[in-house]
């Protein structure tokens, strides 16, 4: 080949790399709610609960072009890297900021519960929001009435990476049965993610509990089927209804 022609291939494969490729930045704001809880929620055995307090740590956030997010996520289409504090008892929308990224499919989600896993670090990072809980994801109180008896209760969870997570990867991905894609525009007057405690608290049995004396709060410690009902449900039940708002 010719330095001529081989000149002319050059420049002709630098003109490809500069093609516009269509997808244009975009900032989306993003709004997050809770369900109204002001009814009873009926738990395992027909256990009716009260729920006092629903605090979830939430964040960071992104959305990936594929169908399976987790580590074939590498570059996210759209991403929040904050968090915040979610009452999920309260059906009010707040607008927390910007989803950032560029437009194209969104065809799978993962975030974190203020709990982040870190390539850098062999322990979880506990962000912002997880600090004001205590250092925890989600904090729970209310009251199960069990046998005529109310008993007041209270359970604070960390949803973290463990031995089987991927490192530096979020712990709560897109499942199969999650329906969930967009072809983002940038028109989008934004996006709402709404959280429903019920799914959560539905799974936990109070049963157990029924001797505990009306006058005591009892705490659902780590090593009770209750505080693990609740870990499974917080990880892989519940996730948030993903509303698209347009314009």
């Amino acid at each position: 080949m010719s330095t001529t022609n081989a000149l002319a291939s050059l420049l002709a494969l630098s003109a490809l790399g500069c093609l516009d490729t269509g997808q244009d930045r975009v900032d989306i704001s993003l709004f997050i709610a809770g369900t109204d809880t002001s009814a009873p929620v009926t738990a395992v055995g027909d256990v009716e609960v009260q729920i006092e307090r629903a605090d979830l740590a939430f964040g960071p956030l992104y959305l990936c072009a594929g169908a399976t997010a987790g580590e074939l996520c590498d570059t996210a289409r759209l991403e929040w890297l904050d968090t915040i504090v979610v009452d999920t008892t309260h059906s009010h929308a707040v607008e927390v900021g910007k989803i950032s990224g560029e437009t194209g499919t969104v065809g799978s989600f993962m975030y974190d519960l203020g709990i982040s896993s870190q390539l850098t670090r062999s322990e979880p990072y506990v962000l912002e929001a997880a600090e004001q809980l205590g250092g925890v994801s989600f904090v729970l109180e209310g009251r199960a009435r069990i046998d005529g008896t109310s008993l007041r209760f209270v359970v604070e969870v960390p949803v973290q990476q463990t031995d089987s997570t991927e490192l530096g990867v979020p712990v709560i991905r897109k499942s199969s049965q999650d329906d969930f894609f967009h072809e983002v525009t940038g028109s989008e007057a934004g996006l709402l993610l709404r959280f429903d405690p019920v799914a959560w608290v539905s799974k936990i049995d109070f049963r157990p509990y029924a001797g505990v004396p009306e006058d005591e709060v009892l705490v659902l410690e780590e090593d009770s089927e209750a505080y693990r009902a609740l870990a499974v449900a917080l990880a892989t039940r519940g996730r948030p209804t993903f509303v698209w708002v347009e314009p």
